[in-house]
């Protein structure tokens, strides 16, 4: 038999070693290319929530889009949505990331979101847009260590249903229920290992294969309108504007679908709607007139201010631009004499209606001049005092 000497045991000491570090090396990277992924249910509440709720997620039944793989952020029917606002309350947000005692809160959040500073949160919210995912969709999640001051990334499975809040590009950027800030899973779809815990059990439409990643647009085309299916009638769809709550969609004859492109309003939908005028900075007898003339009903509500003369409209809701249903209500932020303090609504000349008299409510007039006694005085409809105003009846957010 053959001995190996020196050098040459040497070199087949050395060959094995290379042999069982190549095997080992080559296992870790197969590990490594996996990602743990911790389910996120819907309605279940975080454990370390950056806020308590925002809004409310829904079960969305027939809407379910098993939507699989990487999806542009601004494809039809990505997303759903309902008719009754949104359900995401960005004011309350806003104002929570506002106050002192929430700095470090709103350091993190803003930190997420790569924004400056906590400066540009208010900005920044202002052009998200409320919806609801229709697939199983992966984020990188962030909880907030109150210990420790800091945030703690992972990366999640949103179930669908959960509202979420999307920039311009289409990407989930806000967890309504819990104001986690979300940023873009760095992984391959395929590549994601979901693992479910005792407060966040497997969903019984979950499907390992049908889930989905979303790719935002180019900086370059942001998405201007949403098309959005309606979860409540899943056969329909919405038109939702870049930034808006939801009170102004558009409800569109079909569902979007990705695949088909995009869905237009029907002529009916279209003919009924006007764009609102922008009549800010006139006397609100000019304001009111001019909006009548094109159909809308107008409800007033007083600010106290230096910067204008009183009787000038100083703000309205919905704002100049929008497509508004015809007879919609606008509602005028209107300037009262600085220091005046009284709280009261400003009106327009009363007129007179059917029931005689020159009051202003429904009934109208005194029993002097011809009306009834009852209080004329319509209930306030004057809208929200949040940031992003909304119509009279609408709602601020699930």
């Amino acid at each position: 038999m053959k001995r190996i000497r020196g050098s040459g045991r040497k070199a087949v000491a050395l060959a094995v070693v290379l042999g069982v570090l190549g095997f080992l090396t080559t296992g870790c990277a197969v590990f490594a290319r996996k990602a743990a992924v911790r389910a996120v249910a819907r309605g279940v509440p975080s454990a370390a929530p950056f806020f308590k709720k925002l809004g409310t997620d829904i079960a969305i039944g027939e809407a379910l889009s098993y939507i699989a793989g990487e999806v542009g952020g601004g494809d039809p029917g990505l997303y759903g949505g309902t008719r009754d606002a949104g359900h995401c309350d960005k004011a309350r947000l806003v104002d929570f990331l506002q106050q002192p005692e929430n700095r470090r809160k709103a350091e993190e959040w803003a930190d997420v979101e790569g924004l400056a500073g906590v400066d540009d949160i208010k900005g920044f919210v202002k052009k998200l847009t409320p919806v609801l995912l229709r697939a199983d969709t992966l984020v990188k999640d962030h909880d907030f260590d109150a210990k420790k001051g800091r945030r703690k990334a992972f990366d999640a499975l949103l179930e669908a249903g959960i509202a979420v809040l999307v920039d311009q590009f289409g990407r989930p950027a806000v967890q309504c229920s819990c104001g986690n800030p979300l940023s873009a899973f760095e992984h391959d779809v395929d590549k994601a290992d979901v693992h479910f815990d005792a407060r966040n059990k497997k969903w019984p439409r979950y499907d390992a294969k049908k889930v989905a990643k979303v790719k935002p647009t180019p900086k370059d085309e942001p998405v201007e309108v949403y098309q959005l299916v309606d979860v409540e009638e899943p056969d329909t769809g919405l038109a939702r504007e870049t930034g808006s709550d939801g009170t102004g969609d558009e409800v569109l004859p079909q569902a979007p679908d990705p695949d088909e492109g995009s869905v237009s309003p029907s002529a009916s939908e279209t003919a009924d709607t006007v764009t609102v005028p922008d009549v800010r900075g006139q006397l609100l007898e000019d304001a009111q007139a001019a909006l009548e003339a094109q159909g809308f009903q107008v409800d007033t509500t007083e600010e106290t201010t230096d910067t204008a003369a009183p009787g000038t409209v100083t703000g309205q809701s919905p704002e100049a631009g929008g497509a508004t249903p015809s007879g919609s209500l606008v509602t005028l932020t209107v300037a009262s004499a600085a220091g005046t303090g009284t709280g009261e609504p400003v009106t327009a000349e009363p007129t007179v209606d059917d029931q005689g008299g020159n009051g202003g409510g429904d009934i109208g007039g005194s029993a002097e001049n011809g009306g009834s006694e009852q209080d004329g005085t319509a209930a306030d409809t004057s809208g929200s005092d949040g940031l992003y105003g909304g119509t009279a009846g609408g709602d601020s957010g699930g």
